[in-house]
């Protein structure tokens, strides 16, 4: 009852029922007036001596008139309160059709609104029953793959491969999971004991380089563990790494990753390369790393880009060509106890920060020519078993060639080095050398001659 509004309060007063003594009392009240006002006039009219008749007459006229007049009033006062009430009625009644109107609204809209939350509440459910139902269908489908993976038949377990693939392509969620599953099966030992193993093993080896070259179907962002796996004709050309490790890998047949990109933290380092190896043209953007990697046949860095530190230290390149021509290491390479055993190419190569030879093992010919040293170059306790070719080379900042051996002769331009932290090296006796301006030879015996700058 409280929360009424005065409106409303104001509605029940106004219509209340005028009673019916109030109305008999206007018609009485005005009766009355109108005699009094006859009396008042008729006792006049009998002072008014031989016209009394004609007075009394008009006495008994305005008499009535006024209790017309009275009764016209009163009528009129009705009339005006009835017109009053009909329009505190239409008012009265637009109040309660707005009212009306207003709960009509609420209700419909609160209608609408459980109708709304109804339906998305079954929405929901709908959505939550179709997710669980593919999960279950997709966590099944990825168990069953997996399973065939098992298999000793090679149809089933490319079967298992195939079916992996096309999962993870069709759930981004399962990428991952999906090449560690891949990647572990390549860790795994050889299984000699089953057929067309390497035909699997190679089916592995294309799915995993294709969903990392650039397209459509490229999976972005993957991490490959290929730690200690065996690798067989490993074709990445073209493929962008985020994130992978083949610490302790072995790589045989034809190992390319011409052109591909590594953009995340790649490892290398204790890897052995059986057969030829090609990364030409290959971007860096972050440390390379192949500490104690061992490379048995030719390997080509050739036009590679290194944008982080690159290490090569302790790695063994055997006897067979290794070549770095035209490549560019913008910070700091290291190649410290290093066996270059065969021909090494570090032609027109661009070391814009410091590089580091030191306790390197030079084969049959070693080129640095036309190669730019723009920070420090140290070679110190390096032997060059066979000729050393610095021709044209650039050093802007100090080199050091101390306790250097150039067993097979040395070759510099005429251009002096001006900045030799260190010189005391000493060449083969009966070798060819070009020494820079700056240098000068002295006999030590029949076999070698030492190097040194001019006093």
């Amino acid at each position: 009852m409280e929360a009424r509004s005065a409106t409303d309060r104001g509605a029940e007063q106004s219509f209340r029922v005028m009673p019916w003594w109030l109305v008999l009392s206007g018609f009485v009240l005005a009766i009355a007036f109108g005699l009094v006002v006859t009396w008042w006039l008729w006792n006049i009219a009998d002072a008014g001596g031989p016209s009394r008749a004609a007075l009394r007459i008009d006495a008994i006229r305005t008499g009535l008139t006024v209790v017309a007049g009275t009764g016209g009033a009163v009528g009129l006062l009705l009339l005006g309160r009835r017109q009053w009430l009909n329009e505190r009625t239409q008012q009265h009644r637009e109040h309660v059709d707005a009212i009306t109107r207003a709960h009509q609204e609420r209700v419909q809209a609160h209608v609408e609104a459980a109708a709304a939350a109804d339906q998305a509440a079954r929405d929901r459910a709908t959505e939550i029953a179709e997710y669980d139902a593919t999960e279950r269908r997709v966590t099944d489908l990825f168990a069953k793959a997996v399973e065939h993976l098992g298999s000793d038949n090679a149809p089933v377990r490319l079967g298992g491969i195939y079916a992996l693939e096309r999962l993870a392509h069709n759930n981004e969620r399962y990428r991952h999971a999906t090449a560690d599953v891949l990647c572990a099966y390549l860790r795994m030992p050889v299984r000699r004991e089953v057929s067309d193993e390497e035909h699997v093993r190679l089916a592995i080896q294309r799915i995993l380089t294709r969903r990392l070259r650039s397209g459509p179907d490229s999976w972005a962002g993957l991490r490959l563990d290929l730690a200690g796996a065996q690798l067989d004709g490993f074709d990445a050309s073209g493929c962008d790494f985020d994130d992978v490790d083949f610490t302790g890998s072995t790589f045989s047949g034809v190992t390319t990753f011409d052109d591909g990109g590594f953009h995340g933290e790649t490892r290398f380092g204790g890897a052995m390369f059986l057969g030829e190896v090609s990364l030409r043209r290959t971007q860096w953007h972050v440390p390379a790393d192949f500490s104690g990697a061992e490379w048995q046949s030719t390997v080509s860095f050739d036009e590679s880009v290194f944008e982080q530190h690159a290490r090569f230290d302790r790695s063994n390149f055997g006897d067979q060509r290794i070549s770095f021509r035209e490549s560019t290491f913008r910070r700091t390479v290291t190649f410290d106890h290093t066996r270059l055993a065969g021909e090494a190419t570090f032609g027109r190569a661009c070391f814009e920060s410091n590089a580091s030879f030191e306790h390197v093992e030079f084969g049959s010919a070693t080129s640095f020519r036309g190669a730019a040293f723009g920070g420090i170059a140290m070679f110190r306790r390096s032997v060059f078993t066979g000729p050393a070719d610095f021709s044209d080379a650039q050093f802007s900042e100090d080199a050091s060639f101390d306790r250097v051996d150039f067993v097979g002769g040395v070759s510099f331009s005429p251009v002096a080095i001006e900045r030799t932290s260190a010189v005391r090296a000493r060449a083969g006796a009966h070798a060819i050398r070009q020494l820079p301006t700056t240098w000068a030879e002295y006999p030590l015996d029949d076999q070698w001659v030492g190097l040194r700058p001019n006093p």
